[in-house]
């Protein structure tokens, strides 16, 4: 469902064709299968890739399953998992990019391995120590434009990302911001390769709390600015949770949306 109103918010914005390539387990259902399917458009097309069809991350993900998404392991071996791709835009998906997404896929690489959104919540300091990365280098992954070809063939990220991941996890009572599992992954590689991406993600949740970002938004949105908003999730009490629930009026969760857009008038806490 949530996949569904990201792909929906950037096929309104944008006149290319897309392709989605969506690493999935069992626990995509057939008739989710169907569903995803059906909301695409003209030319767009959607590509399952089994997450078992890479053993070292299928297996590593199960063996740590329990407290988080097994695809934020699964993003570690992206290369693995689209070997005939020399580049791609990883997508978390609680977004909704409103912007066209060419403005992003258009971004010339050069010499970078990739172009992320920079900065984000401040960590402790053991945390950066850790991940070997200084906190103004540091990187988000919920959008993040890769040039696969430099992360596959980056030696140190393709020989270490196993044994991080385990060490990232052995770390979680010390240093719980470990468990931001690829995103530390990442940083640790690739902080000295990247580029910061030229557009504004910004956090759209409990916006009652945060008068002043909550102001700077809706400057940003009545501009028209090119931005993306990270909703932390489709059970955010702000209005701008009606972007995700208006989008999903355009898939087979149609019903699923009108009766949370009822709900949403109801929140006494709307920002």
């Amino acid at each position: 469902m949530a996949l569904a109103a990201t792909y929906v918010s950037i096929r309104q914005r944008t006149n290319v064709a897309l392709t989605l390539h969506v690493i999935a387990d069992e626990s995509v259902t057939k008739f989710t299968r169907h569903r995803l399917r059906s909301c695409m458009h003209g030319d767009d097309k959607l590509r399952f890739i089994a997450a078992e069809s890479v053993p070292e991350s299928f297996q590593l993900a199960r063996a740590m399953d329990g407290h988080f998404s097994p695809a934020i392991i699964w993003r570690a071996w992206l290369p693995e998992y689209l070997p005939n791709l020399k580049r791609c835009i990883s997508l978390d998906c609680d977004l909704q990019v409103l912007m066209d997404i060419c403005l992003i896929w258009d971004l010339p690489l050069k010499d970078h391995a990739l172009s992320a959104f920079q900065g984000g919540k401040p960590h402790p300091s053991d945390y950066y120590d850790w991940i070997r990365t200084s906190q103004d280098r540091y990187f988000r992954m919920g959008v993040c434009l890769m040039d696969l070809r430099s992360i596959r063939n980056c030696r140190d990220f393709v020989q270490g990302r196993l044994g991080f991941l385990h060490e990232a996890r052995s770390l979680l009572v010390t240093i719980p911001q470990a468990g931001l599992f690829e995103q530390s992954l990442y940083n640790r590689y690739f902080s000295s390769q990247y580029f910061p991406l030229p557009f504004q993600l910004v956090p759209s949740n409990r916006l009652y709390l945060h008068q002043d970002r909550r102001i700077w938004l809706y400057g940003l949105l009545s501009a028209h600015e090119p931005i993306i908003l990270d909703l932390k999730g489709w059970l955010n009490h702000s209005s701008l949770s009606l972007f995700f629930w208006s989008a999903l009026l355009h898939t087979p969760w149609r019903e699923d949306a009108e009766k949370q857009i009822n709900l949403t008038g109801s929140y006494q806490t709307l920002s």
